[in-house]
């Protein structure tokens, strides 16, 4: 919620909404938030197993360190807080099992009530019983540690549950309840039981939650504490279609999202280490004041304003039929995938390896071909995970019976966009400076490879198709924005070797081989080829289990491939894809 100063402040309110809202970030839906049990980050996820039976609230109660000796044995365990059978909303309705666990409830409430020693001592689900105390001869008798009975309890499954408490002085009394193990969520919208308080997720976080998000970086608070991210756009930059700036450079100069001077004119690169950026960095003081000027990230950029999603995706048109989208998938976008993996792939065995670039004396090239080489793996990667995706698309609409069949699409395409509204033939070439302009132009966001997956959200946004389609489409569009990135990152490492002399320096000497002087590995390429048709086709008839060998096994001929073609290239010859 935002007051219309360009600020987000957050109200404490469960978000009611069965669906993903547009412009909301992934972790507002509980299933998305990040918690590692204790404390958590967002929160603490053993508060939700403190009422994992309707009507009762526990608390775990643990040794500091689950290493240490049992010093306190009759003090570990689920611990019996209270009864909150008249709060729970989860056992007030008048079905029978409810009704029947309230009144059980309120018959032992006050027994419950009298003494603070009761414990869960075991719980029964579909006739197996899980004993709360250690099983071992040297102490038998010892309560498990408070964790590893939330660990018991956090594997239970939602249905019917029976329960025993018991005291661990006095009388020895036990108490057995028959319930079930509670939803906590609802099963339709996705809202957080009525049974738990405002706050009370969070109530064993950190304290003040900033000093916390201060110092928790790299990955710790990952869903929203970003470590580098690429500063605001001014006025008079020049922007490409998605938002990022059209100079290389400064569409790759990353800063340091928790920099204490905001202004622009100070805006320097980050540091590549936590210790050098800490000196500019808020301190927790200035954070505890000040957190609300930490600029909001969308795409890995900091805005300073309400976010405005880009409108292009909804004015594509979609589809008339689930025909004519599968023919466009099968036809134009799959084949298009995997000649973009292949030419990304031979473009890396033109590249020397950091070995032989110790010897060109060039003191950077090493790093240089280390990154370019890795980008370049990376992106192939992503681009035969496109086309795995693709492949899938096709066989959920053909169990969904919107197509009439499914073969697997493992074939190159002839041509491809050429960035410029036009088309280009497929061509394996080394990473020339002109060969780093085609790949970065068929990548360049809102392009024609982005404009048709944005024809095939469209369509798949209709209410006749599964849902995971369009999720997987997704996937693949947002994909392109980061190829692109990298690929400016590559031409700004290169710029090094501008006007060198001999020109290049970083290549190897490579053309295309004849299938003979290239016939291993091309054995091994077609082998590829047909372990992921076999593992494909069996993955569309939903026989997992029969098509996994195949694909695990595609994928070590995968690694083997990338032997061979680097000992090819070391001679000079290029694996002859098409």
């Amino acid at each position: 919620m935002h007051n219309g100063s360009g600020k987000i402040f957050p109200r404490n309110l469960t978000a009611r909404a069965a669906y993903q809202v547009p412009g909301n970030p992934v972790v507002t839906r509980l299933e998305d938030v990040v918690a590692n049990c204790y404390p958590g980050l967002e929160l603490d996820v053993r508060n939700f197993d403190r009422r994992f039976f309707p009507g009762l609230v526990f608390e775990f109660v643990a040794r500091q360190d689950n290493t240490a000796s049992y010093k306190e044995p009759n003090r570990y365990g689920a611990w019996l807080h209270y009864v909150d059978v008249l709060m729970d909303p989860d056992v007030q309705s008048e079905a029978p099992e409810v009704k029947k666990l309230r009144i059980d409830l309120l018959l032992n409430a006050g027994t419950l009530a009298a003494h603070d020693d009761w414990y869960l001592e075991w719980v029964e689900q579909k006739g197996k019983r899980l004993s709360m105390r250690h099983h071992n001869p040297d102490n038998p008798d010892y309560p498990l540690d408070g964790l590893y009975v939330w660990r018991l309890l956090r594997g239970l499954e939602p249905g019917p549950l029976t329960i025993g408490l018991r005291r661990r002085e006095g009388d020895d009394s036990e108490i057995v309840l028959e319930g079930w193990r509670r939803n906590f969520v609802d099963p339709v919208t996705g809202v957080i039981s009525g049974a738990y308080q405002p706050g009370e997720l969070l109530q064993s976080l950190c304290s003040p939650w900033q000093h916390d998000f201060r110092d928790c970086s790299c990955m710790y608070w990952a869903a929203n504490h970003p470590d580098v991210v690429f500063q605001e756009l001014g006025p008079d930059d020049e922007k490409l279609p998605n938002g990022q700036a059209a100079d290389p450079l400064l569409a790759n100069l990353r800063v340091d999202w928790l920099r204490s001077d905001r202004s622009r004119d100070a805006t320097a690169a980050a540091e590549n280490t936590i210790a050098k950026n800490r000196p500019y960095q808020f301190d927790h003081f200035q954070i505890n004041q000040e957190w609300q000027r930490l600029n909001v990230v969308v795409r890995d950029q900091e805005i300073d304003q309400v976010y405005a999603p880009p409108p292009d995706k909804d004015k594509a048109e979609p589809f008339d039929t689930p025909e004519q989208l599968a023919k466009e998938l099968r036809e134009k976008l799959g084949p298009m995938e995997m000649a973009l993996a292949l030419e990304y792939v031979y473009a890396r065995f033109s590249l020397l390896s950091p070995e032989q670039a110790d010897h060109s004396g060039w003191p950077t090239m090493r790093d240089d071909v280390a990154f370019i080489r890795g980008v370049l793996m990376i992106i192939a990667s992503c681009e035969m995970q496109h086309l795995r995706w693709v492949n899938e698309l096709l066989w959920i609409l053909h169990n969904a019976k919107l197509i009439s069949s499914y073969a697997p699409v493992l074939h190159p395409a002839k041509t491809l966009p050429d960035g410029k509204r036009g088309w280009r033939n497929a061509v394996l070439s080394p990473l020339t400076p002109d060969t780093l302009t085609r790949f970065i132009d068929i990548e360049r966001p809102s392009g024609v490879l982005d404009g048709a997956y944005a024809r095939v959200i469209a369509t798949l946004r209709l209410p006749i198709y599964p849902k995971l389609a369009i999720e997987l489409a997704e996937r693949i569009d947002s994909d392109g924005i980061d190829h692109y990135s990298k690929f400016c990152e590559v031409e700004v490492a290169l710029k090094t070797y501008r006007g060198a002399n001999p020109a290049l320096p970083y290549l190897r000497e490579i053309a295309v081989g004849t299938p003979n002087e290239a016939k291993d590995a091309l054995k091994v390429y077609h082998e590829i080829l047909r372990l992921l048709g076999n593992g494909y086709t069996d993955y569309a008839r939903d026989q997992l289990e029969e098509g996994a060998p195949f694909v695990m096994a595609a994928r070590a001929k995968m690694n083997e491939l990338l032997t061979v073609g680097e000992a090819l290239a070391l001679r000079g010859i290029g694996i002859p894809f098409w």
